[in-house]
């Protein structure tokens, strides 16, 4: 299935609306899934190295406000690709990784070009999600990252809230970064999904964001509307170097259990990195936590503070009224007021607010 195959598919089952916007957006998907199938442009592996390294075809930036379909368009092109050498990944994540693999190569004269190399061995078509850039780390490192990888043939598809010309702006050494700008304006199409409909915001506005133990099943519906691809179940991810069980992911949408979560030991800065890669987390089981669960009861605190801070959709499902969560004294104070963050959290006003997948103030 093509992705213009695939957005009527989409349409016809009401799942979407019409929306000039999205429709143009499909318009690039297919130029690029079709420039893609050239089979001259299908060399991997040894037998690039033969042949006279190609231009990559021109790729896409897709830029609009938070909730206007871009995941989905991503999400959608990428699926539709039919050969294995692609990738898709969050840019937070990709850059983490990068820089992992950057402190590998302490010694090496062009670190980049190796790690782009590495990459280029594996994949054709590279897709990042929420491509922004506050952290001058990687400020510093994108154009020459971003030069070695189209070197390679790689080809870039991303989303973005921030136009190409308006990436890091007012970042520190600014003028270091210009020459990612114009990479990213020659080797992808710029497209902008303008419009005020916010899909994902609608999804929320429509249920509500907290349930009870039975009514988990609505509970299940609303991640499968919010999930932006096809779920990943009960594996774990990575959290400043430990692992943390998930029941469901899907891009920036996860699900945990409560213990997982609160019952084990972790820090206010876990809760912080989760806050900065997820744009919508569920909580399910939650119990209601006595005098001898105040460990427990302050982990939910660090929790709440971490997602609310950050603009994170938030919805739980627990086995009493949100009131009645904590029976202690130890926290009682402090769970007040994650109490009335999570009536915050559950209202039109704090869910229209963008998600912060940074802190706000690096890079200023």
């Amino acid at each position: 299935m093509t992705p213009t195959e695939r957005y009527q598919q989409e349409l016809a089952s009401g799942a979407f609306q019409t929306d000039p916007a999205q429709a143009q957006a499909v318009v690039a998907t297919q130029r690029l899934y079709d420039e893609l199938q050239v089979p001259s442009l299908r060399l991997r592996g040894w037998r690039r190295w033969f042949h006279a390294r190609s231009v990559p075809v021109k790729g896409l930036y897709f830029c609009g406000e938070p909730g206007r379909g871009k995941t989905w368009l991503v999400d959608c092109f990428y699926d539709c690709l039919p050969f294995a050498e692609k990738n898709r990944i969050h840019f937070h994540r990709f850059m983490r990784d990068i820089h992992e693999q950057l402190r590998l190569l302490p010694k090496s004269p062009d670190p980049l070009v190796i790690v782009a190399e590495k990459i280029a061995h594996n994949i054709r078509v590279l897709c990042l999600d929420e491509f922004h850039v506050h952290d001058i780390a990687d400020a510093m490192l994108l154009a020459g990252l971003l030069k070695a990888l189209f070197d390679n043939g790689v080809t870039l598809v991303t989303t973005s809230n921030i136009p190409i010309q308006a990436l890091y702006k007012n970042g520190l050494q600014r003028e270091r970064f210009m020459y990612a700008i114009a990479l990213l304006q020659e080797y992808t199409q710029e497209v902008f999904l303008t419009g005020e409909q916010d899909y994902r915001l609608a999804l929320l506005e429509k249920g509500q964001a907290y349930y009870l133990a039975p009514e988990k099943a609505l509970l299940e519906q609303k991640f499968k509307a919010l999930a932006p691809s096809t779920p990943k179940h009960n594996r774990e991810i990575e959290i400043n170097g430990r692992k943390i069980n998930y029941l469901a992911l899907s891009d920036d949408v996860i699900w945990f259990d409560f213990n997982a979560l609160c019952n084990t030991p972790r820090s206010a800065h876990d809760y912080l990195e989760i806050a900065q890669l997820y744009h919508a987390v569920f909580v399910s089981d939650i119990y209601v936590m006595k005098e001898a669960e105040d460990s427990i009861a302050k982990r939910f605190i660090h929790l709440i503070d971490a997602l609310y801070d950050h603009n994170v959709k938030l919805i739980l499902a627990a086995e009493k009224p949100i009131a009645e969560l904590y029976r202690g004294r130890g926290q009682e104070e402090a769970f007040q007021r994650t109490l009335s963050r999570l009536h915050e959290m559950s209202g039109k006003a704090y869910l229209a607010r963008p998600h912060l997948s940074r802190p706000h103030l690096v890079g200023l």
